[in-house]
């Protein structure tokens, strides 16, 4: 392969909304302060973020936040979604040292893999220089992924690492209020827990409802309401 990384997750397919803005825990959070703050002083300093939290804690819109935000500020990014490209081999991997920031998602689901494992480790230290931030997410703390190689555990145990909670149903219907609302779509909080009542409680799930509510909303002229909800989403 080339000098250029196989690009398997384009930014062109991050969603455009989920950004510090929207994230649930607020811009003022911690994990958003210091995610901002790496950015803003990459020139002199290797960064590197270590996300944990189990699903529907928000560490996957934490990674889009930091692309989009790094493609404003003029930088190159990635985000690889391993659930996604685990198939593709470790491979995916190569030449991502020529980019500014690279962001990981899911790398527990490679623990255990020796070919993934090397394969990181030696992205790491290639990587591992001013002027660059690496930001991972697992859904545990790297002396709890099982990990084969101790090397690698060392390396991911060296970040800056945030324990990031679960949303609760309360942040859900907050969090899905909060986006309509950057959309200038009006849901009421009534309105965001009858969706957690009937749908999935899986953020990502709830957030393509609420595409889908926007896009017939604006359609039909109609304002989201409980009935309307019902009868768009045949409930």
């Amino acid at each position: 392969m080339g000098t250029e990384p196989l690009q398997m997750a384009l930014p062109v397919t991050l969603p455009d909304d989920e950004t510090f803005a929207s994230y649930f825990g607020g811009e003022a959070s911690l994990e958003v302060t210091h995610l901002k703050t790496t950015l803003a002083t990459l020139k002199n300093s290797f960064h590197f973020t270590y996300l944990c939290g189990l699903a529907d804690s928000g560490k996957s819109h934490l990674l889009y936040a930091t692309c989009i935000h790094a493609q404003e500020l003029g930088l190159s990014t990635i985000l690889l979604s391993l659930r996604e490209v685990i198939d593709f081999g470790p491979a995916v991997l190569d030449s991502l040292e020529n980019l500014d920031v690279v962001c990981i998602d899911d790398v527990h689901l490679v623990a255990g893999i020796e070919s993934w494992e090397k394969a990181l480790f030696n992205f790491y230290n290639r990587f591992n220089e001013p002027g660059k931030s690496l930001v991972v997410t697992a859904d545990l703390p790297p002396s709890m992924l099982n990990i084969s190689l101790p090397d690698l555990e060392s390396r991911l145990a060296w970040g800056t690492t945030f324990q990031i909670r679960s949303m609760s149903d309360d942040d859900k219907a907050e969090a899905l209020v909060k986006r309509a609302n950057m959309r200038g779509l009006e849901l009421t909080d009534e309105c965001a827990r009858f969706l957690l009542t009937r749908l999935s409680r899986d953020m990502r799930a709830l957030l393509d409802v609420l595409d889908k509510l926007d896009h017939a909303s604006m359609a039909a002229q109609r304002k989201l309401t409980i009935p309307f909800i019902k009868t768009t989403l045949r409930l």
